[in-house]
């Protein structure tokens, strides 16, 4: 009778070898994920930083198990990605929410790179993987932020844009008003036979024309922040002289100016009363009874930032003594200079010369 004999233990794993033991227990020391695939691409490890990271047990996350745990919404890109890479035999980074111990997804950088055997033999891949959340946090935070900081500046760009037009359309409209003011004088002056009087309205409208010439220059400058003063004064001088119907043969006029002397709007308006006044007074009383001679406008820039303004003539000059100080022109210059904080210089040995020196800026103001 034969006995059998029936063997109650399973047989035993095979054993580790001391490299793959070694590795082991190094790889479950490790801080961060650790995972290998078969040459199928089939996972046959897990650390226990990754473990005890997704709280699953080896024989759930072996295969493709450790797939059940990523995100739904990048499975599919995380998988053509491992695979595509596989049959390529490449190595590959990417990025994908895992689900936690305590299930929340958490941002997993995942970096693998082919293996192979002694011999050459691909033997699959070895990965490892850290957790990004917090800086894929502040990535999206940034990049939210740079999102909304980018629709702040068109939000303000265009309200600068806007505000601008309107600017420019006050300038326009200022100026329209004050040419019809400057008509309506016009008109006026026309009706009015006595001498003094027209003088007068002459000066008004003379006052109303810069101050519509001002608005002007800003309606048609590129920037709404200053206005050209080298281009203000040369256009109100050639303006005067044209509304003076003077003979040029006669009075010749010589303009000098420093270009790209900008200046506020602000400031631009008393500048060019003042030489409204000064060129007016010289058209008035320097060339009497037809009298040859020039007028010299300057417009200069000076080594200690400061803008010189002058406006001098040959012609029959004025005695300070017995100048009238109570005079409107006169005073109006004053008043002007005072604003723009300027000295005031006068030279009446050659003719009549008035130089007006000030900031072109508006940090006095």
């Amino acid at each position: 009778m034969n006995s059998h004999h029936i063997d109650l233990h399973p047989p035993a794993q095979p054993r580790l070898s001391e490299g793959e033991a070694r590795f082991r227990t190094m790889a479950d020391h490790a801080p961060v994920l650790l995972w290998m695939a078969r040459p199928d691409g089939l996972c046959e490890f897990f650390n226990q930083g990754w473990l005890l990271f997704t709280g699953r047990t080896m024989d759930q996350e072996l295969g493709t198990g450790w797939a059940e745990g990523v995100h739904p919404a990048d499975l599919q890109r995380c998988m053509h990605l491992y695979f595509e890479s596989l049959v390529a035999r490449r190595a590959f980074a990417m990025e994908y929410r895992l689900r936690r111990y305590d299930g929340i997804y958490r941002w997993i950088y995942d970096q693998g790179t082919p293996r192979y055997e002694a011999d050459g033999t691909f033997a699959g891949f070895i990965g490892s993987c850290v957790d990004i959340t917090e800086q894929r946090q502040a990535h999206d935070a940034l990049a939210e932020l740079t999102v909304e900081l980018e629709q702040r500046v068109l939000e303000r760009t265009n309200l600068a844009r806007e505000r601008e037009v309107l600017l420019r359309e006050v300038h326009h409209r200022v100026k329209n008003d004050l040419q019809l003011i400057s008509s309506i004088l016009s008109m006026q002056e026309r009706r009015i036979e006595n001498p003094e009087a027209l003088d007068a309205l002459a000066d008004c409208n003379s006052r109303v024309q810069t101050i519509a010439s001002v608005h002007e220059h800003m309606y048609n400058s590129a920037t709404l922040q200053t206005l050209s003063l080298s281009e203000h004064v040369k256009s109100t001088a050639a303006g005067l002289f044209r509304m003076a119907m003077l003979n040029p043969e006669k009075i010749a006029l010589d303009v000098q100016v420093d270009d790209g002397i900008q200046m506020p709007v602000d400031r631009a308006v008393p500048c060019g009363m003042i030489l409204n006044e000064l060129l007016r007074n010289v058209l008035k009383h320097a060339f009497p009874d037809d009298r040859l001679g020039s007028v010299r406008v300057e417009l200069k820039r000076q080594l200690d930032g400061r803008v010189i303004l002058s406006v001098s003539d040959d012609g029959v000059g004025i005695d300070l003594d017995t100048r009238n100080d109570s005079s409107l022109g006169w005073r109006l210059v004053q008043a002007f200079a005072e604003k723009l904080e300027a000295e005031v210089f006068l030279d009446c040995d050659s003719g009549f010369r008035v130089a007006i020196a000030f900031s072109a800026d508006d940090t006095n103001i």
